[in-house]
């Protein structure tokens, strides 16, 4: 297992990883940063057939999205992946987005996004795992971190929502829907707020996520404004469950 503590890889924006606007979505940050994290595990000895082996998975819990610079159709961007702080049976990983400038392919040195992303590791139960001792002496980086909580506003009367279906390309190969997909169904909820509640371009997305939206299942997506530039996206299933709170943001950065 030779692979360094941090790796980054290429990217370029695919034509369908873009909005109407020509930018892309923000969800297509997080894959990014979601595959570079199994790709370092991989590149480290850790593949998903090692984690079967052993009866256990990573799974997202928490994510926070800082969109600093927007990237476009046809940008070619440079995604990093490092574990920034180790606690129990979590890890914390950062994701560093820049773009790719100049005929030389140098990168502009300025950061586009940054993703923070929490994963816990599980058994196939569902029980937090032991991390095994050859992955924390690998990827720990020696310190801890304090977990992220997403603590939503109690929603008013007349909350917009938006019902709809779990799709089978919402899935990823856990069989439940990908961390990513959510990300789209809160910008699909936003999108029908009312002119006055909403936000132009958010820039800051913070992710909790309670427990997986399954294969067909319905599912709710609830939107309100919190305090003043912050919206607050509640998805549920039908029998009322929460799945996923969602506080997005306008920060500026």
């Amino acid at each position: 297992m030779d692979a360094p503590r941090r790796i980054e890889h290429r990217y370029r924006v695919r034509f369908d990883e873009a909005d109407a606007g020509g930018w892309l979505r923000p969800s297509g940050l997080l894959r990014y940063a979601q595959d570079m994290a199994w790709r370092h595990s991989e590149e480290a000895g850790f593949d998903r057939d090692w984690y079967t082996d052993r009866s256990m998975h990573w799974l997202v819990r928490n994510v926070a999205l800082s969109i600093k610079e927007r990237v476009t159709h046809g940008d070619t961007l440079t995604v990093s992946t490092e574990v920034i702080g180790w606690r129990h049976v979590w890890a914390r990983r950062r994701s560093e987005v820049r773009r790719v400038v100049g005929d030389a392919g140098a990168t502009s040195g300025d950061v586009a996004a940054v993703v923070d992303t929490d994963w816990v590791l599980l058994t196939v139960t569902g029980r937090p795992a032991r991390v095994p001792g050859e992955i924390e002496r690998y990827f720990s980086p020696g310190h801890t971190f304090t977990r992220s909580r997403v603590v939503l506003t109690e929603p008013p009367d007349g909350v917009v929502t938006l019902s709809t279906r779990v799709r089978p390309l919402d899935l990823d190969p856990m069989g439940h829907m990908n961390n990513a997909a959510y990300l789209d169904l809160v910008d699909d909820g936003l999108a029908r707020l009312p002119g006055s509640q909403r936000i132009d371009r958010p820039d800051c997305y913070r992710v909790g996520y309670v427990r997986p939206a399954l294969p067909g299942s319905a599912i709710v997506v609830s939107s309100w404004p919190m305090a003043e530039g912050s919206i607050a996206c509640r998805i549920s299933n039908d029998a009322g469950d929460e799945l996923t709170r969602v506080i997005v943001s306008q920060t500026g950065a």
